[in-house]
């Protein structure tokens, strides 16, 4: 069969293999959340409120995680199917069965939570367990930046952890991870528009001749793609909203991809700081969040209205002005972070951010022109 043929040659070639899984997974994600939604209401599965999540008036499910977790997958699918393994490189390359078993862990515990509460122990458990089980599974920072590289270039550049170190520190950062991206997602859009960025910058950050992960750069594609397809309807005013399995998810995975860059002693250095740069929003907002609750002798896990994006709602910001600067800040977090790889890197950033910003504007500005208001 030709139009075959043509796939499995574009899935191929590195150069087109990436827009090829972010086009699939918009797609998937971009059909298949309206029609998650429109079953969701249409079962009236339970839409809880709590402490972490603004009031609607209106019940809003809270299953989007359910459209990006069929657009991972079917993605997945399609290149395995089409191409025989997920990359050239092969499924090992990326360590892929790793961060599919600890994020399916994770989604249906956020999913459990969503449909009916679940104690904060038992979250943190299954966050720990899910982490402990990638590590086992060979996703793990093996190093960790030797501060004083920037003061003596003669000393070394990393230390080497052994085993418990590294298993305690992969852990601690997983967990993290997934807990900073939970904790933003209490205003329309924020947390899969920061994800949609992060994507980007990994997505951007693999292709590096330092990192040379093609796999780690497709599946960062194809989680970019499920993001921008969901955005359509999670951007304020939400249709459905992203849901604890869906940011369990996305900050688990995001997390993963990270770690398979801290592997390498030569790529930890330069990697630690533009970690914390692509993920500034989310890692500032969960250690104000650890030091507030810590200060008021409440539980670290206990919600509440207190996150920077609330704050900026007592403001006066409109829930749409807090996305557009907070989007801001991490585009540009990225674009430093990618730019302290090399300026050929920030500028494959620059293309695929600027590239998917003009869809964006594209649909906001001509398709709804009438119906958009910012």
């Amino acid at each position: 069969m030709n139009w075959l043929n043509t796939l499995q040659e574009m899935l191929t070639q590195q150069s087109s293999s990436q827009p090829v899984a972010f086009a699939i997974a918009f797609l998937v994600s971009y059909a298949f959340t309206p029609l998650i939604r429109e079953r969701a209401l249409a079962l009236k599965l339970p839409q809880r409120d709590d402490e972490h999540h603004l009031k609607k008036s209106q019940a809003i499910p809270r299953l989007g995680g359910i459209a990006i977790l069929m657009a991972i997958i079917i993605t997945i699918v399609i290149y395995l199917a089409v191409f025989g393994r997920f990359t050239p490189h092969g499924v090992e390359h990326l360590k892929l069965e790793a961060i599919c078993v600890g994020g399916l862990i994770l989604f249906f515990v956020g999913l459990l939570d969503d449909l009916s509460p679940l104690s904060a122990p038992i979250k943190l458990f299954a966050q720990i367990f899910s982490a402990s089980l990638v590590w086992l599974m060979g996703i793990r920072v093996e190093f960790l930046a030797n501060p004083i590289h920037y003061i003596d270039h003669a000393r070394l550049a990393a230390l080497r952890l052994d085993d418990l170190s590294s298993y305690l520190i992969t852990v601690l950062f997983l967990v993290a991870i997934t807990n900073a991206i939970n904790l933003i997602d209490g205003i329309d859009g924020l947390a899969v528009g920061v994800c949609l960025i992060a994507s980007i910058a990994s997505w951007a950050i693999n292709l590096s001749p330092l990192l040379n992960q093609p796999a780690g750069a497709v599946f960062s594609a194809t989680m970019a793609g499920a993001c921008f397809g969901f955005l359509r309807y999670n951007f304020n005013p939400a249709r459905i909203f992203l849901g604890d399995n869906g940011s369990y998810l996305l900050g688990f995975a995001l997390g993963c991809i990270s770690c398979i860059g801290l592997t390498k002693k030569v790529t930890v250095v330069v990697l630690s700081p533009i970690l914390i740069m692509i993920f500034l929003v989310p890692l500032l907002d969960f250690v104000l969040a650890i030091l507030r609750r810590a200060s008021k002798n409440q539980a670290v896990m206990k919600p509440d209205l207190e996150h920077l994006h609330h704050k900026l709602l007592k403001k006066g910001l409109s829930e749409k002005q807090i996305n557009y600067l907070l989007y801001s800040i991490t585009f540009f977090g990225g674009l430093v972070g990618t730019f302290l790889l090399g300026q050929d890197i920030a500028w494959i950033y620059l293309q695929i951010a600027g590239t998917i910003l003009g869809i964006w504007l594209f649909f906001s500005l001509v398709i709804n022109a009438d119906k958009q208001k910012f």
